[in-house]
Parts: C-alpha cells; sequence; structure tokens
C-alpha cells in the first residue's frame, strides 16, 4: 500500500499513452479497449479503483512492478493483470499492446459482501495478479464486453446478473479472505415468488432491473437470483425476455400496431434487438410470426 493518493483511472493514462480507447459504462463497471503504444506507466500511489487487465494480444516482453513484485515475462491472449486500489505499480513494454480493461468501484464489490453475510465488509482486499489465467472470469469480461457495445439493447436484467457474477468470482477466489457463499436450499415462498411475477408482468415495457426484482421480494440481490432460479429453474432475465416474447406474440395475433410500436410496447429498446431476440425463441420473425395467423 502506497501512502500517496490513489488517482482516479480517467486521470491515470495521458492522451500519448494510448492509440486509440473506446469506453463502455456498465452499472459500476467501465470497460475500455485500449491499444496502447510501447513506453512506460507509473501509478505511485495506485488508482481509486480496482483494474483487472486483459490481453488481447501478444507482447514478447511485459516488465511490471506491483505491491512490491517484480516480473519480467512475455504475455499472451487471455492472460489476466488483476491490481488491486490503492496499489503503486509500474510497467513497462517495448512493443504496442491491445487490451480490455475493466474499473471496478471498491465499494460495489463491498456492497456484494454485506449482501452475501461477509464480516466487515469494509476490510475487503484484493489480492494482486499478473499472468493469471481464469477461462470464467474471461469468459464473464466478454459476455460483459458483448452486451455493453449492443446499443439501446433490452434487457438490463442480463448485464446487472453479469456484474454480479463478476463481482462474485472476484469474492470467491481473489479475496484476501475467500468468500464461502451460502446457497438457498429452497427457493422463494409462493408470496414473493407472486410479488415478482406480478411486477414483472406490470413492469415488463420499462427497463426492468435487478435489483427492482429483488426489492419486490425483499431480499438481497445475489440471494434473490439463486432463490428465483431454484424456484422457476431459470434465471431472472430469461423469465423476463420469455414474457416479452409472450406479450409481442399476442400483441402481433391481436392487434395492426407496427412492429416497432410492439417491440417498444414489450420493453425491447429497438426493432432489431426484439427481431433478433423473437426468432432466437420462436425461430421465426415477427414479420413472419404475424404473417401466420
Amino acid at each position: 500500500m502506497s501512502s500517496s493518493r490513489a488517482i482516479h483511472p480517467k486521470d491515470a493514462i495521458k492522451p500519448e499513452q494510448v492509440v486509440s480507447s473506446q469506453a463502455l459504462q456498465a452499472g459500476r463497471l467501465l470497460l475500455e479497449h485500449q491499444i496502447q503504444p510501447s513506453g512506460e506507466c507509473e501509478i505511485s500511489g495506485g488508482l481509486t479503483q480496482h483494474l483487472l487487465i486483459f490481453e488481447l494480444g501478444h507482447v514478447d516482453r511485459q516488465v511490471f512492478c506491483m505491491g512490491g513484485q517484480e516480473y519480467d515475462d512475455s504475455l499472451r491472449q487471455g492472460d489476466l493483470l488483476l491490481i488491486p486500489a490503492c496499489t503503486s505499480f509500474f510497467g513497462a513494454c517495448e512493443m504496442t499492446d491491445e487490451v480490455l480493461a475493466l474499473s471496478i468501484e471498491p465499494d460495489f464489490l463491498q456492497q456484494m459482501a454485506l449482501e452475501i453475510d461477509c464480516p466487515h465488509p469494509e476490510r475487503l482486499e484484493l489480492l494482486s495478479g499478473f499472468k493469471v489465467r481464469d477461462r470464467q472470469l474471461q469468459s464473464i469480461f466478454q459476455f460483459i464486453q458483448a452486451e455493453i457495445q449492443q446499443t439501446k439493447w433490452g434487457n438490463q436484467l442480463y448485464l446487472d446478473s453479469l456484474t454480479n457474477l463478476l463481482a462474485i468470482h472476484l469474492l470467491r477466489n481473489y479475496a484476501s479472505r475467500p468468500l464461502a457463499l451460502r446457497s438457498p436450499k429452497e427457493g422463494l415462498s409462493k408470496f414473493r415468488l407472486n410479488r415478482v411475477l406480478e411486477y414483472v408482468n406490470a413492469h415488463l415495457a420499462q427497463d426492468i432491473q435487478l435489483a427492482d426484482l429483488a426489492h419486490a421480494a425483499n431480499l438481497s440481490q445475489c440471494y434473490f437470483a439463486s432463490c428465483f432460479k431454484r424456484s422457476l429453474g431459470i434465471a431472472p432475465w430469461q423469465y423476463v425476455v420469455e414474457q416479452r416474447i409472450e406479450r409481442a406474440k399476442k400483441l402481433l395475433k391481436q392487434g395492426n400496431d407496427s412492429i416497432t410500436d410492439i417491440a417498444f410496447q414489450c420493453g425491447f429498446n429497438s426493432q432489431s434487438h426484439f427481431t433478433q431476440q423473437f426468432r432466437k425463441h420462436t425461430g421465426v420473425t415477427p414479420k413472419t410470426y404475424r404473417e401466420q395467423k
């Protein structure tokens, strides 16, 4: 831990240190696709956020110093660097590099730890890592990237689920004191399940978030998601998509509203995303389905 003051990630990289960059926001996470030129980067006080860096290309030699440890090695696609908040680090590379960098606010992980009954979540610390291979974490990372790159997409629940899954994976595998999560033995009670299903039915046209459903059930997000899946056999985001498709079927058969209007009425933020999801679930496009009546 450095005595120097930690700085925000957006202030850490100078424009000349990045060839190109695309930033994508996902709630409490910030994902950046960067192409970095050769050179050095030093953050003496560390960052205010945890930083995960996935290698997308191949680097013959990467020199890296972090938390009193020195590394001098090559990097290949899929290698992960995990830099905890407030940890000083220095990196030097002799070639252009392409990476995905994910910044995570520490209080987001603390909130997740609190929800899963972690003692003293305010003392939560992540372990640093260089050249880590973690296929599950890489998959979650890539799913998040794919979803937040879709403009006006209509399934915020899925993104909520992915970010929670990422946080839980970090808490289980990269915390200084790995956390053991309690698994629900039973699903939601009939009363709680009915409240959630009624909420979904009443808000299908709106942007439903995992926090909304957990609040309806009066449970934490993590515990709610597990209980819901135990009750119905599918994740909350999957159930919501299915209900939107069922409502769309009725509207396509019953009325003359345009496909775009029906997409919005069913909670999809674009006709293209509606068509994609409708075809995935029914095997045909909305237009073909309507013509079959």
